[in-house]
This record gives structure tokens, C-alpha cells and sequence, in this order.
């Protein structure tokens, strides 16, 4: 059976020239009062995307990822056949979600990142395999579904200044977190922007502008159309919900807490998973976390 790898780049960092400009009422389709501060959380957003694409780095962190792959029934229209012994009626047969994965591993691996100027490495030793204790160094991800690379800098292709320019923005809700406001707000790229490139659902702080959450688009994640193709031989929709959560913070940084992929398809009221992904980001910690005032 052929497997799908989704490459999921957190995001695509291309160089782009632009300046930003201001955001109208009427290009985004939203009140003045609202226009305004959508304004003011771009604003803040791209300082804090500027202070990460800058900041100099030095970290470690336990990478846990878990992947399950569940077998796919041949969702064709409900199977009409012949049922013998029922003079010639016609019965229809369903094929009931799979509950157990055929393929399901564990990994564990101690990541480590530095970053200083222009200079930057990253390193993986494969520490556990399936609760099997391994020392692997210089590993390379063996996931065989999804592949999620640059998690950290995520926030940097939806709200740099260079990117403001090439999306449109708007707030669709705001919520609470830890008794600060978040404002939800869609990132969409603009036509001129061409090539692949990772856009969705940001969850953004009001009061520093540093990004929660990101839900991306599914249409925007690398070899989609492997997707559309399954869903189009199983009759189906599809539906991939791929979620990076930066919930640890340091020094005003924001770092990635989780990241779930879920490859799943839709057919007759019903949903089939085909394949979920969670990466747990844990145990950090921070040699160098330098924006403004260095601290060790």
C-alpha cells in the first residue's frame, strides 16, 4: 500500500520584498471601529514576528511524537447487490470506522536548536522507540504520515511585515486565555501571492500581539493533492485539521507546545480517519534566549 508523507513546513520562508500599507474597512469587510483594531493587533503581531525571526536561540526539548495510520474501507456509494435467498431484493452494506491503527508508533527525541546571527543548527538524538530505550544521534524524523518542520516559526510567514502585505486579515472572534484577550482573526493570501504556502486561523494575544495558536488551512499543506486524490476515488470529502499550539513561553518568545495532524474523510454523515499525528513539545530548556536583553 502506498503511504502519503504530508511535509508540513511551518512555514515556507522565501525571501519577499514589499512595504506594508494600510488595511481599509473596505478591503477586508469589516466596521471601522473593528478595522482599527485589526490594525493595532498587525501592528503588535509583526514586532513580535520580528523579534522571533531576530531573536538569537539556544534550547533544548524532548520531541514526542505519536503516529497512528488506520486502514481506509472502500467508501464507495453503499454496496447494492443481489441478496440471495430474498427473491431478488437489493440490500446496501456499510463499512463501519476501522478502531484499531495498523500502524502505530512511538518516538522520543532530545531536539536541540541554536540560532545566532545568520548561523543556525538543529539536532535530533532518537532516545525511545515504541518505549524502547535507543540513542540514535544525528536522527532524522522516521514518521511515515506527516512531517512537521519549522514549527517555531510558524507565527513569521502569516504576520512578518514582509507577508502582511501579501494576506488579508480578518477578526471572526475573540476569546480569553489566562485572563488575556485573544483575537481570532483568518489570514488569507492575496492572489499575487504565488507557489505554496501555509495560511489559516491565528489566535493572536491583544496585548503583546505573540500568536497562541495557528489552525492551517488544509488546502495550504504540502502535497494536498495526494488528498484530493484519495477523496476522489473514495467518493468523499476531505477534512485535514492540522493544529500548532505555542504554549511555552520565555523571554517573550512563544515555542510550540503541540502540533496535531489529522488526515480524515468525510462520506455520508460519517467520518474516517486515515491517519493522526501528535508531536509533544517538552521538558525545555533555555541556554539562550536573546531579543533585547539576553538572559542565561
Amino acid at each position: 500500500m502506498k503511504k502519503l508523507l504530508l511535509v508540513v513546513h511551518r512555514p515556507m520562508l522565501i525571501a519577499v520584498l514589499g512595504v506594508i500599507s494600510g488595511l481599509s474597512a473596505a478591503s477586508i469587510g469589516q466596521e471601522p471601529q473593528e478595522d482599527e483594531r485589526l490594525a493595532q493587533l498587525l501592528n503588535k503581531a509583526r514586532a513580535y514576528c520580528l523579534k522571533l525571526e531576530k531573536a538569537a536561540l539556544d534550547f533544548t526539548c524532548l520531541e514526542k511524537i505519536e503516529e497512528r495510520t488506520y486502514r481506509l474501507p472502500e467508501m464507495q456509494p453503499d454496496a447494492v447487490v443481489d441478496s440471495p435467498g430474498a427473491g431478488g431484493g437489493r440490500v446496501g452494506y456499510s463499512y463501519p470506522t476501522p478502531r484499531q491503527p495498523y500502524y502505530s508508533h512511538r518516538y522520543v527525541y532530545d531536539y536541540q536548536f541554536v540560532r545566532k546571527s545568520d548561523k543556525k543548527t538543529e539536532r535530533r538524538t532518537l532516545i525511545e522507540e515504541d518505549g524502547r530505550k535507543v540513542k540514535e544521534e544525528n536522527a532524522q524524523l522516521t514518521t511515515e504520515a506527516i512531517r512537521v518542520e519549522n514549527a517555531l516559526f510558524g507565527p513569521i510567514g502569516l504576520l512578518w511585515e514582509q507577508w502582511q502585505v501579501l494576506h488579508d486579515y480578518r477578526i471572526v472572534d475573540e476569546e480569553s486565555q489566562g485572563g488575556k484577550k485573544v483575537l481570532i482573526i483568518d489570514a488569507v493570501p492575496k492572489p499575487s501571492l504565488k507557489g505554496p504556502h501555509c495560511f489559516g486561523r491565528v489566535w493572536v494575544r491583544e496585548d503583546d500581539g505573540s500568536i497562541i495558536k495557528i489552525a492551517w488551512d488544509q488546502s495550504s499543506v504540502g502535497n494536498f493533492q495526494a488528498i484530493l486524490q484519495t477523496a476522489k476515488r473514495l467518493k468523499a470529502e476531505p477534512e485535514l485539521t492540522s493544529v500548532t499550539e505555542y504554549g511555552q513561553e520565555k523571554n517573550g518568545i512563544r515555542f510550540p507546545s503541540k502540533d496535531t495532524t489529522e488526515e480524515a474523510y468525510l462520506k455520508s454523515g460519517k467520518k474516517y480517519v486515515q491517519s493522526l499525528t501528535t508531536i509533544l513539545y517538552k521538558d525545555y530548556k533555555f541556554f539562550t534566549v536573546q531579543t533585547e536583553v539576553a538572559f542565561r
